[in-house]
């Protein structure tokens, strides 16, 4: 059971709008949300971690958070709060990690080295729904992909590795420019897995089928999400029209 421990934003009532109640605690929507993403995309990676059967700590994200013997936890408004995970075999949003929350909103998440949530899949464009965060460490996961322009409206200090990091993943470039990859020895990504801009259909080539991909993407005019964009936007303007096709027909043609 978790402690009796009362958020000061609850006060033995309901949560405001925005809020969602758990255990008489009350948490911020939008940072469960992002929360939730990051678990979702790590299950939908399909990421092979060459898993024994019944391995207890093997998997993305780590099965091991829902346990009940988990060492992940969180603290909520400066105390530490008893969260057992469920042990439903899901990770949920409050077993991922270590966290702190303070007033409903996530400030701290501690998902990096020697934490193992071993996250996958990209980083989700909601990251930049964590307003209040004041630390955020994802390093040394399996985290691909493009890392969205918006993780640098954050407001952390981007060149303190203590209060950010996300080196030691699979991101692939080009990377925003908050994120000073010449500034000094932690930056580091695993880019072998990563396809070349233009590559639409992630077949290793630039041919006559991505072109054939990007008319029809422009023509439909559905949203496509960040990582479809970034793979697609061949003239990097940050929208898809004619001019990536021809960008695209000239790398082709060379």
């Amino acid at each position: 059971m978790a402690s009796l421990l009362i958020s000061s934003i609850c006060l033995s009532q309901e949560c405001g709008p925005g809020y969602t109640e758990i255990n008489e605690l009350c948490f911020h929507d939008g940072d469960l949300n992002v929360l939730q993403k990051m678990i979702d995309n790590s299950y939908q990676s399909g990421i092979d971690l060459g898993c024994q059967e019944d391995a207890p700590y093997c998997g993305s994200p780590n099965p091991f958070m829902d346990d009940q013997d988990s060492w992940m936890g969180i603290a909520v408004d400066g105390a530490p709060y008893e969260w057992n995970a469920n042990g439903n075999g899901i990770v949920e949003p409050l077993e991922l990690g270590i966290q702190e929350w303070e007033n409903g909103r996530l400030t701290s998440l501690m998902c990096g080295a020697y934490i193992y949530c071993q996250l996958s899949g990209p980083i989700p464009d909601e990251i930049i729904e964590l307003t209040e965060i004041e630390t955020l460490r994802l390093e040394i996961n399996y985290l691909n992909g493009f890392i969205p322009d918006t993780i640098c409206g954050l407001g952390l200090n981007y060149n303190d590795h203590l209060e950010f990091d996300i080196s030691g993943n699979r991101l692939c470039p080009p990377y925003p420019d908050c994120i000073d990859i010449q500034g000094g020895p932690f930056w580091y990504q695993d880019t072998s897995q990563c396809n070349q801009i233009g590559d639409i259909n992630y077949d290793g080539s630039i041919n006559i089928l991505d072109v054939i991909i990007l008319i029809s993407s422009i023509v439909s005019s559905e949203n496509i999400d960040f990582q479809a964009l970034m793979i697609s936007d061949t003239n990097a303007d940050g929208q898809l029209d004619v001019l990536d096709v021809v960008e695209l027909i000239n790398t082709i043609i060379g």
